[in-house]
């Protein structure tokens, strides 16, 4: 342990600064201890897996019961890294306090008695583990075309006059699903089936749950419909408008404009991300939704968590949990993510537009 300098103000400086350090240190010791969960996991798990290959041809229900056991192994490391993310969460919340309020607790004005401060760091939100046949009563009950397009004019009508042309434009283009996936008439219901069981909440890709319980979800070209560790949407269609609205009003009103302003921007590349700020769109947390894959703050816990999903998909059991997710306020670099595209002498054209966080800076806030 450090000594602290002599000198009670260099003494609280240096407490506050040790807290603080301590508190930086936590993703990296999250690094590493996820993938030392990961590693132990997938090493047990591997094992199971032999093992039910190796019953495969004398026993089908031995087989069974071990790809079962395997995806276990790997719900409990799902459970695993979900625990230490919100102890670290706690950690930080109670050091960053701690830090803010230090100084204040060891220089007391003359004559008042030192307060006793007690830290209470918020509880995480329930998890919730939802069912392949969950997820298909929520397909059965998706918004079909006539409601996407009452949502989209919804949206159009938050634009100001001058830019509702262009907007209309835009959400309504063949390249466009802005609205179809990330809009606010979607449900809570529609994500939490995105993100465990990758679903659709457009209802464009093929999702089916089998008679032996496995699920599939194909995009309409044979690939798999790749979902993260997260999904949302806009909860207003002033919210869904926001960050276009404030796109287009840097570019100018007309597409000729929009395809002037993106050249600029683009530099000979067909395909540029806008990627802005809540400061920028005046997003608040009551305008996202997001739902979340817990103990996925990690490299090695989002692989063990998708891996988690596989298995359930395969129809080896319950998927792993997901919780309702404040991105605005927790999010490491919360922004909203605008997705454009562009061939040879054609204007630009939307593809999406959603509320994200980027935890490793894979992207940088656009100057509009």
């Amino acid at each position: 342990m450090t000594t602290p300098p002599d000198g009670d103000g260099d003494g609280v400086r240096h407490a506050a600064q040790t807290l603080r350090a301590a508190s930086a240190a936590l993703p990296d010791s999250a690094d590493q201890l996820d993938a030392r969960v990961r590693g132990i996991v997938e090493g047990a798990a591997g094992d199971v897996e032999k093992a039910a290959r190796r019953v495969a041809a004398a026993r089908a229900d031995g087989q069974q019961e071990l790809l079962e056991t395997a995806h276990e192994i790997r719900l409990a490391g799902t459970r695993m890294t979900a625990a230490r993310e919100d102890a670290f969460a706690e950690v930080a919340h109670v050091l960053g306090e701690y830090a803010d309020e230090i100084g204040a607790l060891l220089r007391p004005a003359d004559g008042e008695v030192p307060r006793v401060i007690s830290i209470q760091p918020p509880a995480p939100p329930e998890s919730m583990e939802t069912t392949a046949h969950d997820a298909a009563v929520v397909q059965q009950h998706l918004p079909d075309a006539a409601a996407q397009r009452r949502a989209i004019n919804q949206v159009v009508a938050q634009f100001p006059p001058k830019l509702q042309a262009l907007a209309r434009t835009l959400l309504f283009g063949r390249s466009s699903h802005a609205v179809q996936r990330h809009g606010h008439h979607l449900r809570r219901e529609d994500q939490v089936a995105r993100v465990q069981w990758r679903l659709d909440p457009a209802g464009v890709d093929l999702w089916q749950l089998q008679a032996d319980g496995t699920v599939s979800s194909q995009r309409w070209d044979g690939e798999q419909h790749q979902v993260g560790t997260t999904g949302g949407h806009y909860t207003s269609a002033a919210a869904v408008a926001k960050p276009l609205i404030a796109l287009l009003t840097a570019a100018g009103r007309t597409q000729a404009d929009l395809d002037r302003y993106l050249d600029a921007k683009a530099k000979g590349r067909s395909r540029i991300k806008i990627f802005l700020p809540p400061a920028d769109t005046g997003i608040t947390p009551e305008d996202v939704y997001t739902a979340r894959a817990p103990g996925t703050d990690t490299d090695s816990g989002q692989r063990m968590w998708k891996r988690a999903r596989e298995g359930s998909m395969d129809g080896w059991g319950d998927p792993p949990a997901v919780r309702d997710y404040d991105t605005v306020t927790l999010g490491r670099h919360p922004g909203s993510l605008i997705i454009l595209v562009n061939r040879p002498h054609q204007s630009w054209r939307l593809v999406t537009s959603y509320f994200m966080d980027d935890p490793e800076h894979q992207m940088t806030y656009t100057e509009l």
